[in-house]
């Protein structure tokens, strides 16, 4: 994040989504998102002095989207909205002693205190402003391991974040989802992914779209 800090230009904005995770002690995960196996509702951390050396107590919901927020702010970011992904028609996780989850947090970042923001788009969507509800998008057919995000989350974080002529950065590619959603929204596009397969899968995507 403090690379993406560097080179944010100073009207831009972030969206970052993030899950939370529980504390078993073990680092075992007991529960899963059949749709979006990468998602990691269950995961545990791997921690057995305690709770990450914060007394945690086990089952703990550990709060990482609001520490990972609160780290940003002392590095300077501003904290804007905490949009709610209610992630509807998702399939429930398999858990027994606590509520299903059907929600995620996208945290809307900003670099300076001026910055291009338009709420136009959400108004024409008739839309509660920071409640998305978006359904989750299925797992792919089996081309890649990874949990992509629906077209329409992209969509709407592109239309009220990035002015026309603004590029779309996305440091974490994956199957490059945002980057093609950016391309037919007539952004220029940059996309960081480490795994030579799912790069291999984007570049082989986005040919597709190129040549419509």
């Amino acid at each position: 994040m403090s690379q993406v800090f560097r080179v944010l230009k100073a009207d831009g904005l972030l969206f970052l989504n993030l899950g939370d995770t529980y504390y078993s002690g073990r680092g075992e995960s007991h529960g899963h998102d059949t749709k979006s196996s990468k998602r990691r509702f269950g995961l545990r951390a791997v921690d057995r002095s305690g709770g990450l050396g914060i007394n945690l107590q086990k089952k703990s919901a550990i709060g990482i989207p609001w520490r990972v927020t609160e780290k940003m702010c002392r590095e300077n970011w501003i904290l804007r909205s905490s949009i709610i992904w209610h992630r509807v028609k998702c399939l429930p996780e398999a858990v027994k002693d606590r509520p299903r989850r059907s929600y995620e947090f996208v945290f809307m970042f900003a670099k300076s205190r001026r910055y291009h923001f338009d709420r136009q788009p959400l108004i024409d969507k008739d839309v509660d402003e920071d409640v998305w509800t978006i359904p989750a998008r299925p797992k792919s057919n089996g081309a890649l391991d990874t949990a992509p995000y629906p077209d329409e989350l992209v969509a709407r974080c592109i239309d009220i974040g990035c002015k026309k002529g603004g590029v779309v950065l996305d440091p974490f590619a994956g199957s490059g989802t945002t980057l093609r959603v950016a391309l037919k929204k007539d952004r220029p596009t940059i996309g960081v992914e480490l795994h030579p397969h799912y790069c291999a899968h984007i570049v082989a995507e986005l040919s597709k779209l190129a040549g419509k």
